[in-house]
């Protein structure tokens, strides 16, 4: 684990903040990332707890989905819901047996890597400065692969880009949660006067499922579009 202090370079990542690494079997990774502190022992246990969380996400999260559309041929109302809970058992089973495998300082903030359980003889490829490439296929075209469902998030125009990462993160869960389980109900209604007939529509889509692995592997910015994007990958139910 070591410290590199990179040139001022707007989007520049540590190479498994974009892509996480493959993880030997047993052995779980996640990451976690801070914004500027002018104190470097607040900003890494910030990225730490940051990586913990996502890492007891990982281990296992129950998501609550719903949403109601209403359309009249006027006007579409949308009224989403996510909810998502983690154990904070599972949150004390990490926080007790974890170890860093790498970390990353930059001009925008603290990139960490974790390991669990902890894993004192993890080797990965030195760290290295990484700006954004090509928009990947994965964002157009969901990976396909046996025993596991993909799910992408997106989210743009985000001033903080710490709290743009956390929200695409959770986007691309709940986008997993709809590829595996959702349930949908439709209501239509006519509503007459002596001119006009007024047609409205009722979508109602929902879910409750736990989730368990689900990772999120991969990442991308897209700096003219001021968009973010975040792959989730989890274990077929």
């Amino acid at each position: 684990m070591g410290w590199i202090v990179l040139s001022p370079a707007q989007g520049s990542i540590p190479t498994w903040f974009e892509k996480l690494p493959k993880a030997p079997p047993g052995v779980r990774l996640a990451v976690g990332c801070s914004g500027k502190f002018i104190n470097e022992k607040r900003a890494k246990a910030a990225a730490i707890e940051s990586a913990q969380k996502n890492m007891a996400k990982q281990i296992s999260i129950r998501l609550i989905f719903d949403l109601e559309e209403l359309a009249d041929g006027r006007l579409r109302l949308l009224n989403p819901s996510f909810k998502q809970y983690y154990e904070e058992t599972d949150l004390r089973t990490v926080k007790s047996n974890y170890s860093v495998v790498d970390s990353l300082i930059t001009v925008e903030g603290y990139y960490i890597l974790l390991a669990y359980p902890k894993s004192d003889n993890l080797r990965l490829d030195p760290t290295r400065e990484n700006d954004w490439g090509p928009r990947p296929d994965w964002i157009d075209n969901l990976p396909t692969e046996r025993g596991y469902v993909y799910g992408v998030g997106m989210v743009a125009k985000y001033s903080n880009w710490l709290r743009a990462w956390y929200d695409v993160d959770e986007f691309a869960r709940f986008d997993v949660g709809k590829n595996i389980q959702i349930s949908t109900e439709s209501i239509h209604t006519s509503k007459r006067d002596n001119r006009t007939t007024v047609e409205s529509v009722i979508l109602k889509q929902s879910y409750d499922l736990t989730l368990k692995g689900a990772t999120i592997v991969a990442r991308w910015f897209d700096a003219q579009a001021g968009a973010y994007y975040s792959l989730c990958r989890a274990p077929r139910q």
